[in-house]
């Protein structure tokens, strides 16, 4: 893919997901239908699917814009690492909140505070890999950033 036109297809479908899960999951009928709990209702389920969906479409979207960054080849390549590790910490710090939002009910103490030290490890281990992608690339993001502020200029 030469252009750029499929970004925009992403974040549109991201977009139509996130929306559609709000509509749906207001409507009466999924507030008011739960699910073995009156915690749990069809309308958090279609919310949980809706966000679940967005943040995988977040993240193919990471991997298709890496791909592409590193076929531009030169010093721009090497701002694809620092693209997906950033990608990477915001779909895991945002897959907590879906993922608790939607299954604290469920949850006992034990398992609550198990997964929320995953998440704490998954979320630190992604800030580390970002901070030392941008350590290893940052004359190439040092570039990009001079690059940018002379396309404002000029």
């Amino acid at each position: 893919m030469n252009n750029w036109i499929w970004i925009g297809k992403f974040i549109i479908v991201i977009a139509a997901a996130l929306v559609l899960g709000e509509v749906l999951g207001s409507l009466e009928l999924f507030r008011s239908t739960t699910l073995g709990t009156q915690k749990v209702t069809a309308g958090s389920l279609v919310r949980f699917i809706a966000h679940g969906g967005a943040l995988v479409l977040l993240w193919l979207l990471g991997q298709q814009l890496t791909r592409q960054i590193r076929a531009l080849n030169g010093g721009l390549a090497r701002l694809a690492d620092p693209v997906l590790a950033l990608i990477t910490l915001v779909v895991t710090a945002s897959a907590y909140v879906v993922l608790i939002k939607f299954s604290a009910a469920f949850l006992g103490d034990g398992l609550r505070t198990f997964l929320d030290w995953m998440f704490i490890l998954g979320i630190l281990a992604a800030a580390v890999w970002l901070v030392w992608t941008l350590f290893q690339n940052s004359e190439a993001v040092m570039e990009a950033i001079g690059k940018s502020g002379k396309a404002k200029a000029g």
